[in-house]
């Protein structure tokens, strides 16, 4: 790439209003499910008792919606391109709201779980969805802005699923929480409905299945064995499981590159800052959500705080996370990403080791608030600076890897956490601690990876700063 390559884009342009108006449309769609997904937790407790099911058979709401969510997502860029971008829009939010009314009038677990892969498909259309449309409309220095607006909403969910979860178990049942979100779905398919611009380029052909069937045994393979890690030892059943979706995984990206139009462009890892960003947006998101499952765990079984309470401990955290997404978005147009994240991994590093010598509830909150500021130095900046690297024939593709890794980080990191603590929970037991005490050794002894973690993510943004291209923006000219 050459200085004199012309640029397309006016760095004076600015967000039409109605791009903001499609983006909070979709960005909705995606705020409830991870909505339902944090308030159903709460309930998790009544299901058992309700539908008489134990703790491995209940965590499906959660690992069954991440499963179909993965598999649903790799055929993004197929439909994006195949069909009218309104349609499919549509077709998200009828299809979750579908869900959401089964899961509202739901009498059984089988019910209430099929509820949920329903939502997840629904997802899984409008979250590439919504990042595709993004990078295709909206000037290039304003990316940053606008992925920090979606942000702002899907980091509100989880700090607001738990209050909003308790409060309904409070006064209601968990059927409420299906049923207030019918509300917002409505609202969703308006602002959409009037406003989705259409970027499909007429593809046509029919969805490669082998492909498609390659990558679910792959992504859904690597989701069961880390989330049975615990329950199955780490036996062969894990190790079995995890060589059977690296090998599908294999098949699947050799097949790609021998396609002549493949379900996912897989050379995206050609770019070296895409291949690298994708790294730090694994061990990132997956670092989130698996303090994010600890710190619950923590206040609940180490200090001996209730559900509500510890949400509501970790809610100006939560806040922090959320409003600094689009403010750190927006600075992007005139900083280097890679430096804020950079900055952002420091900060978790030091933070992390904080949280493992926090000796009160109080110190938990102000942590985990720094904890949530340090991460939006590195999510939003990562994942502009990440899609950036592309030229703009491979948004489609290079949305649906980056929000499948997202996906599969939920699933590990929170995965992880959980056979940590359980696993330091368990040995501090048989050494004759109790049960509050043993927890906050866990908790400490957990820490200990994720502090490993943002050290190696700090290596490696420092390598993404120097084999990054610094000139992305002339990549809105395709060669």
């Amino acid at each position: 790439m050459t200085a004199t390559k012309p640029n397309i884009q006016q760095p004076n342009r600015t967000v039409g209003r109605s791009l903001i108006i499609t983006v909070v449309a979709l960005a909705l769609l995606t705020f409830l499910g991870i909505l339902s997904e944090t308030s159903l937790n709460i309930a998790y407790a009544t299901l058992m008792e309700e539908f008489s099911i134990s703790a491995a058979i209940v965590q499906w709401l959660t690992t069954g919606y991440l499963l179909l969510l993965a598999v649903a997502i790799p055929s993004s860029p197929f439909l994006v391109r195949r069909f009218p971008t309104k349609a499919l829009f549509a077709t998200a939010v009828i299809v979750f709201s579908a869900g959401t009314l089964l899961g509202a009038v739901a009498v059984s677990f089988p019910m209430l779980l099929a509820a949920r892969l329903v939502m997840a498909f629904g997802t899984g259309i409008s979250l590439p969805l919504l990042t595709t449309i993004i990078l295709d409309k909206a000037p290039f220095d304003q990316r940053g802005m606008m992925l920090g607006l979606v942000s702002l909403v899907t980091c509100a969910a989880p700090a607001i699923g738990p209050v909003f979860g308790g409060v309904v178990m409070e006064y209601l049942n968990w059927h409420w929480i299906f049923i207030l979100m019918l509300p917002f779905l409505a609202l969703s398919f308006v602002l959409g409905v009037a406003t989705v611009p259409d970027i499909r380029t007429g593809e046509r052909g029919a969805i490669s299945i082998p492909s498609l069937l390659l990558a679910a045994i792959g992504l859904s393979g690597i989701i069961v064995a880390v989330s049975f890690f615990s329950e199955w030892n780490g036996g062969w059943r894990v190790w079995s499981t995890l060589a059977v979706a690296i090998i599908a995984l294999a098949v699947f990206v050799r097949m790609q590159l021998h396609m002549e139009r493949p379900l996912v462009e897989v050379r995206t890892f050609t770019h070296p800052g895409f291949t690298l960003g994708i790294l730090i947006i694994l061990m990132s998101s997956g670092s989130v959500l698996g303090v994010n499952f600890l710190l619950p765990i923590l206040l609940q079984r180490g200090y001996g705080e209730t559900s509500m309470t510890s949400a509501l401990i970790l809610l100006p955290g939560a806040v922090a996370g959320a409003i600094g997404a689009p403010l750190i978005g927006a600075l992007l147009k005139k900083h280097y990403p890679p430096k804020f994240i950079i900055c952002g991994f420091v900060a978790l590093t030091a933070v992390n080791v904080a949280l493992m010598l926090a000796g009160s509830i109080w110190a938990v909150a102000v942590f985990y608030l720094l904890f949530m500021g340090g991460a939006s130095f590195v999510l939003v900046p990562d994942q502009t600076h990440t899609l950036n690297q592309l030229p703009m024939r491979l948004n489609a593709d290079g949305s649906a890897v980056l929000n499948t890794v997202q996906q599969l980080a939920g699933a590990i990191g929170t995965a992880v956490a959980s056979t940590l603590i359980t696993e330091f929970a368990t040995s501090a037991t048989s050494d004759g601690v109790n049960g509050n005490v043993a927890y906050l050794q866990a908790f400490s002894h957990s820490m200990a990876v994720f502090v490993g973690l943002a050290v190696v993510g700090l290596i490696v943004a420092l390598i993404m700063a120097k084999v990054s291209d610094r000139n992305v923006e002339l990549h809105e000219v395709d060669a």
